[in-house]
């Protein structure tokens, strides 16, 4: 009897086969390929994967936050509702408080970016360098023109000086300088003498007993509260007598004029003033005319440059009735009756030469041109009247 012994069978031996990672092909490049071409199909199923996982959990991470957001809204509402406005103060606090943290915490971070403002050049590095220039900026305050002084000052008169010039050097009118330091029609500077200077174009005023702020200011017809504040006064119900206020911009006060009629002047004998003679000569040395007679401008001006003062003289032979200061615009002034109705007046005169009731005859000299009283610049104002009537001098002058 044979026996044949066979291997035995046993169903805990088995061989496994990794077909799926073994790669297929004729050589070894072939092999090559389809072994990366599995690996970018891998790959790619992987990042579609973690893409749409990623997609849904940023959309389940939108749909939850707005509804917080809208269940936060209701209860606001509802709280703000339920109260009757009795937290609004509360949010609006909390808002602003909130704010001003915010820029508290994090200012200094956008105050030290560069789009703030701009960063400075460390002086080291600006000393080691040639190509840098650096620039030093010095701030000056510059004060107005009209408020340099806020005190009178005192001007010691010099040989050639007139009130028109000292006008002019410190930019005061001569009504003011005569009004401030007295001067009457016909007085006259004399070198050595102390003028005083107001520290603007107005005057200065003396306060007396029974002055008030309103009555000052209109007296020099000037806004009360212009004297206040340029006197920087606080309490403008009281003012300390003979406290000293600058007026500025004031008008100096007419004067109440009256005529002194003497008891007799001494007549010459009349000029013949008939228009067809030309009995008027030409009043000065320049023949500069800066606007003609008309309706609205009773006389003729004649004009001169800065610097010059030429003579004035008489164009005719007659009797000197009125010598100095007038009030109302012709400054210093001569006015010469020639007989039969006639007047001849020379205005805005920086030197008077002739007195009242004196006698001059025809290119006498009675003064030099200037420009006193309401005047733009040196000029003579020359005016013939008729019986008191404005004539167009340029009719009777030779």
């Amino acid at each position: 009897m044979l026996f044949t012994i066979k291997s035995p069978k046993s169903e805990r031996f088995f061989l496994q086969y990794f077909n799926g990672f073994r790669p297929h092909g004729k050589n070894k490049i072939e092999k090559l390929f389809k072994v990366g071409v599995s690996f970018v199909k891998a790959l790619y199923k992987y990042f579609i994967k973690k893409t749409a996982q990623f997609l849904r959990l940023f959309g389940y991470l939108f749909i939850y936050t707005d509804k917080g957001m809208r269940a936060f809204k209701r209860l606001v509402v509802q709280k703000l509702i339920w109260s009757r406005g009795r937290l609004g103060r509360m949010v609006a606090t909390a808002t602003v408080m909130s704010i001003a943290f915010f820029v508290f915490l994090f200012g200094k971070v956008f105050n030290s970016s560069r789009f703030v403002n701009s960063q400075e050049i460390n002086p080291i590095y600006l000393a080691n360098v040639t190509d840098i220039i650096p620039q030093r900026n010095t701030a000056l305050t510059v004060l107005p023109e009209n408020r340099q002084r806020t005190e009178p000052i005192v001007y010691v008169v010099e040989g050639g000086d007139t009130l028109s010039d000292i006008g002019n050097k410190f930019k005061i009118s001569v009504d003011a300088l005569r009004y401030v330091n007295n001067l009457s029609d016909l007085a006259y500077l004399k070198v050595g003498q102390e003028v005083v200077i107001p520290p603007v174009a107005g005057l200065v005023h003396k306060v007396a007993s029974g002055d008030s702020l309103q009555s000052i200011a209109n007296k020099y017809d000037v806004p009360s509260q212009a004297i206040a504040d340029f006197n920087y006064i606080l309490d403008t119900s009281k003012l300390a007598v003979g406290t000293e206020l600058v007026i500025p911009g004031a008008k100096v006060p007419e004067p109440i004029v009256i005529p002194s009629v003497p008891a007799q002047i001494r007549q010459g004998p009349a000029v013949d003033t008939s228009a067809s003679k030309g009995w008027c000569m030409w009043p000065t040395t320049v023949r500069i005319i800066s606007q003609y007679f008309s309706w609205y401008h009773n006389g003729l001006d004649i004009a001169t440059p800065w610097g010059s003062s030429p003579p004035l003289f008489a164009c005719a032979g007659g009797t000197v009735t009125r010598a100095g200061w007038d009030p109302w615009g012709l400054g210093l002034h001569v006015r010469i009756d020639h007989g039969n109705g006639y007047e001849t007046v020379y205005g805005h005169m920086a030197r008077i030469d002739v007195s009242y009731g004196e006698r001059v005859s025809r290119g006498e000299s009675i003064g030099t041109m200037g420009s006193t009283g309401r005047s733009t610049g040196p000029h003579i104002h020359f005016t013939i009247n008729y019986k008191g009537t404005p004539q167009n001098p340029l009719n009777y002058i030779n």
